[in-house]
């Protein structure tokens, strides 16, 4: 039977990605794996991982901030100051200098990447990586998941607080109205039937608020703690 499962931010943790998906019992076959972006940095494995995700039949990821750093490098061998020096850039490239990956392979990897949506949208899910910036609707969604990255710096990458690439303040929300704070104060929910899976902010555990039709899903891969995968329609989850 098909399942949806759905990784929150990897961070090049590919041994924890095989040990949860293992845990879910994961068969690539039969079974969609969605993702939240951020697929690399940080993690010792990031050639390894890039190479499993390409071999999968059916892969479903969005573009996070980091995979856009890495998709830049690997196109073109971009290497801003912010990502090898703040955002786990060194650790990358040392790992795809210690694998003598060629640069067609590279290439070949960083159109893969680019050919990632910003924004999935499919009958009972949305999946970004951020959140939904405040006044933004379907309409504003769908737009944004036709598009595709083909140029580097792209400029929604650099729209901190209204790019659903980088907003927290949907997530912030829905965690405040869950504690009671007056909705008057708040970003408000997305109107839709669907659940929206994001990724971008480590959390403790997986967040689940049923006013924003919401699931969070980074749970700190990147940070030492856990990669969690989650079965998009019962909300069961397995992490490493």
């Amino acid at each position: 039977m098909e399942r949806h499962l759905i990784a929150g931010d990897i961070h090049g943790q590919y041994e924890r990605l095989r040990e949860a998906l293992d845990k879910a019992s994961f068969n690539p076959d039969t079974d969609i794996l969605y993702s939240t972006g951020d697929i690399s940095d940080r993690g010792p494995g990031m050639v390894l991982l890039v190479r499993y995700l390409m071999s999968l039949p059916d892969y479903r990821p969005v573009l996070g901030n980091h995979d856009i750093w890495l998709r830049d490098y690997l196109v073109s061998d971009s290497r801003p100051a912010v990502w090898v020096d703040g955002n786990g850039g060194r650790e990358t490239i040392r790992d795809f200098d210690s694998h003598g990956v060629g640069r067609k392979e590279k290439e070949r990897m960083g159109e893969w990447l680019a050919s990632a949506p910003y924004v999935r949208i499919e009958d009972k899910y949305i999946i970004t990586h951020g959140g939904i910036p405040k006044g933004w609707g379907m309409k504003e969604l769908e737009s944004l998941s036709k598009l595709r990255m083909r140029l580097i710096g792209y400029a929604i990458a650099e729209e901190p607080s209204s790019s659903p690439l980088w907003n927290r303040s949907y997530l912030q929300s829905a965690m405040a109205a869950e504690h009671g704070a007056d909705p008057k104060v708040l970003d408000p929910p997305l109107d839709t039937d669907k659940t929206i899976f994001i990724g971008h902010t480590p959390l403790d555990k997986p967040f689940h608020s049923g006013i924003y039709h919401l699931r969070a899903v980074d749970t700190g891969a990147g940070h030492g703690r856990s990669l969690t995968v989650m079965d998009m329609d019962t909300g069961e989850f397995w992490q490493a």
